[in-house]
């Protein structure tokens, strides 16, 4: 019996930690699904005069990732051409990159955007943040995995040949996924202690000890953090992330910000980084490209959710005002509805 409760105890812990999360996805599979009748439908498109990108938009926004991969061998078998290739040729700008990271995995398509952000001269470090700080332990795990299979190369050595300093280390200590698993039993005592030390590391002392940081932020478990973050405040006249403005800077001090943020609430996260990118004159399309193809299969629901909650206004009516034509009608086919 006390097994059978220890085992329930694991269950509800880990839904509520980081690990197992429940989905919230936009897109599903569509039922009655022909994957002859789409790759035809889809060469009729491209043939068209001027391409019927309504049609390419319909189909490919409201199939799964594992039915758009049926298309795609279909397409190839009905066209003797290989489906990318054919949206590549037919399609341009965002519709283009948005349509052709559909046709990736999440995981292939979170493996290639941090292959961008560091290939090249310079590094797009916002892109590296986002998805080195935002991604769970098992998303790492397979991310790494993909990275290796597509690239051939490790994301870890590529990420320490890219970066440097205790930006480095962080990113390099999150991406070795040693995070601790969602127990079901509650160290009070190590919640304490952990709390103390990122104290004694930062706001107690002249100049900061990041090694101590880094170590208690990328090994502990997301519940255990939470409660940390919690009992720090009994400590320090700051909270956390306060504590980190005041503490560290530049790429260091993102990073350490959006992990917190994703600690007490992902969702919210990514709400506010869809905020953000419309907030300019010209949205920031690539970062709107890569939340809403990254999350529309995992939690873009329950994204919507908070944005409405935090900005008073749905995600669908604000994609709606600060993008135009196809790439709009993508974007909000992928948001799956207005709330």
């Amino acid at each position: 019996m006390a097994l059978v409760s220890e085992f329930l105890g694991q269950l509800t812990l880990s839904y509520g930690g980081q690990e197992e999360e429940p989905k919230f996805p936009t897109v599903v599979s569509a039922r009655d699904f022909d994957p002859s009748k789409d790759a035809a439908r889809i060469e009729t498109a491209i043939k068209t005069k001027g391409v019927d990108e309504q049609t390419i938009i319909d189909i490919l926004t409201r199939r799964s990732y594992k039915q758009r991969r049926e298309i795609a061998f279909e397409y190839e078998r009905i066209s003797k051409k290989d489906l990318i290739s054919a949206l590549k040729a037919a399609l341009s700008g965002s519709l283009e990159a948005l349509m052709l990271g559909l046709m990736k995995s999440t995981a292939q398509y979170d493996a290639s955007e941090l292959r961008a952000s560091m290939k090249g001269l310079g590094t797009d470090e916002e892109t590296l943040i986002e998805i080195v700080c935002s991604r769970s332990n098992e998303e790492l795990t397979e991310i790494k995995k993909v990275y290796k299979d597509m690239f051939k190369k490790d994301l870890d050595k590529e990420v320490a040949g890219d970066t440097s300093g205790d930006f480095a280390k962080l990113l390099l200590a999150l991406v070795q996924t040693k995070r601790d698993e969602p127990s079901n039993v509650i160290d009070y005592e190590k919640i304490d202690e952990d709390a103390r030390c990122l104290y004694e590391a930062g706001v107690q002392r002249k100049g900061t000890d990041v090694a101590t940081w880094i170590t208690i932020f990328s090994q502990r478990s997301v519940p255990h953090l939470q409660r940390v973050f919690e009992r720090y405040k009994s400590y320090s006249p700051f909270d956390m992330k306060e504590s980190i403005r005041k503490e560290v800077k530049g790429d260091l001090e993102k990073s350490f910000l959006t992990l917190v943020e994703c600690f007490e609430n992902r969702q919210l996260y990514f709400a506010n980084r869809l905020n953000d990118a419309m907030k300019t004159k010209g949205a920031k399309e690539k970062v709107l490209t890569r939340v809403i193809v990254s999350r529309c299969e995992i939690d873009l629901m329950k994204i919507r959710t908070e944005f409405k909650r935090q900005h008073r206004k749905s995600l669908y009516q604000t994609i709606a005002e600060h993008t135009k034509g196809d790439y709009q009608k993508a974007l909000l086919s992928l948001c799956g509805g207005d709330d």
